[in-house]
């Protein structure tokens, strides 16, 4: 769906991205993560073109990004950002209605598209739709940001540090909403963030980027378990990499046939690192496994959880 062959970019004598390649595939989530000036929102904005690459080519569907008009380029890309770029003096219908207007959809499928996503993103239209973003909380306008971006269906989503500005318990449910949306909707995303966190999170792919070029990238649990540099091990959290690692890992994976004995109980959704944290809460070193029904359907204790095989 993208492809970044040799990169770059150069503001001057300033060169902020450096030769690098890159390739997202069609409905994967892709995160760009580095610290403050590693090049990752620039690379975020020469793929819609609001930035123009200085070297290499940018492809999308294997069409050179400069085959395309950029401002129809740009309204077939849904773009997030932090500060939700909202019209102020616009209600939210009106705001999230934008794209599909510009692009002349019939007036009834406008209106039937703003009101599904409102729906989607736990806004209802009744309530929030004649509302204005001074209004909103800070999460509810961020929703309010994406559905304005999802709202012309596009294929593509860049997502610019978008969860950045909010609290943490906000932020974190914005991230479980993003999940639970990219489950169903399949839209191929290039997210970028510094939050190391987030990006294990979300990512399918995890790109880790310092001065402009891209240093690893790879799965999750690949980077957590073979960092290619001490930079990436230190943005990976250094020693902490395990527990990380345990919250990607689902007790499904890891768990054994059950037994008799009456044990705490773990959902069979739940990660290593939560099991982990309910062991040494209950001081239980096995615990049982249950699915949605709470019917218990395995064990998991500390040798399984450590990665040990069932004999």
């Amino acid at each position: 769906m993208i492809e970044l062959r040799r990169v770059s970019k150069r503001f001057g004598a300033e060169t902020a991205v450096d030769g690098i390649s890159l390739r997202v595939e069609k409905g994967e989530l892709c995160v760009l993560v580095g610290t403050s000036g590693c090049g990752k929102s620039t690379t975020l904005r020469m793929i819609n073109r609001l930035l123009e690459h200085s070297a290499g080519e940018i492809q999308i569907d294997g069409r050179p990004v400069q085959a395309f008009d950029e401002v129809q380029l740009r309204r077939r890309i849904g773009y997030v950002i932090q500060s939700t770029g909202l019209f102020p003096h616009w209600t939210v219908a009106r705001n999230i209605g934008l794209v599909p207007t510009l692009l002349k959809w019939p007036r009834a499928r406008v209106e039937a598209r703003i009101s599904e996503l409102m729906a989607l993103l736990g806004l209802p239209r009744d309530t929030f739709g004649d509302k204005y973003p001074d209004q909103l909380s800070g999460g509810q306008a961020q929703r309010v940001g994406v559905a304005r971006a999802l709202a012309a269906d596009p294929d593509i989503l860049l997502m610019d540090e978008p969860f950045g500005a909010l609290d943490p318990i906000t932020r974190e449910e914005l991230q479980e909403q993003l999940a639970g949306l990219q489950s169903r909707l399949h839209k191929t995303i290039v997210f970028v963030t510094h939050d190391m966190d987030e990006a294990l999170r979300l990512a399918d792919r995890l790109v880790v980027m310092d001065r402009g070029r891209i240093v690893q990238q790879g799965t999750p649990l690949q980077l957590l378990r073979d960092p290619a540099s001490p930079f990436v091990e230190s943005m990976l959290g250094g020693e902490d990499r395990g527990l990380k690692a345990a919250a990607l890992i689902p007790v499904s994976e890891r768990m054994v046939a059950p037994g008799a004995e009456a044990l705490p109980r773990v959902a069979v959704n739940a990660s290593l690192r939560q099991a982990l944290a309910l062991m040494l809460s209950a001081r239980a070193p096995r615990l049982s496994v249950v699915d949605a029904d709470g019917r218990v359907v395995g064990e998991l204790g500390l040798p399984q959880l450590l990665g040990a095989r069932a004999p």
